[in-house]
């Protein structure tokens, strides 16, 4: 068995009205199938989180993330189901590129969330993601 810790990313982009889009992960998906997920993935060997986050942005969703901060490093909170990973979580406060748009077969939906839609979700992937997407916010409005 492989008790290699995965590293990933995730991007919490924020739009003008204080919105965070998160992608419906595609059912064939090894890891949270079904669930309301940020955009991102993997770490490559040789990438810096921030160039994997970048990447994994344009790769899903066609934009470029241009203005961003780090919002944390947590631990995938189901190992047992999906095997240990942590990702570094990141928001998003300013892209080029136009309107993200789901360009790659990772999720099958993408939708903006207010605070009180992401609090009502029942199938979000593991993370705190009410917790990261208000600080999101917060460092949107600061901008």
């Amino acid at each position: 068995m492989d008790d290699a810790v995965v590293r990933t990313v995730g991007a919490l982009l924020v739009d003008d009205q204080g919105r965070v889009l998160l992608g419906l992960r595609a059912p064939c998906k090894k890891a949270w199938p079904n669930h309301w997920d940020a955009i991102g993935g993997r770490v490559e060997a040789g990438e810096t989180l921030e160039q994997a986050m970048i990447r994994e942005v344009q790769e899903e969703i066609g934009v470029v993330p241009v203005a961003f901060a780090r919002l944390a490093e947590v631990a995938n909170p189901r190992p047992d189901l999906y095997g240990r990973s942590v990702a570094t979580l990141f928001a998003v406060t300013a892209w080029r590129g136009g309107e993200p748009r789901n360009t790659s077969d990772e999720h099958v939906r993408l939708e903006w969330f207010g605070e009180e839609q992401l609090n009502a979700l029942n199938d979000l992937a593991g993370y705190d993601y009410a917790r990261f997407a208000k600080l999101a916010r917060e460092l949107k409005r600061s901008a």
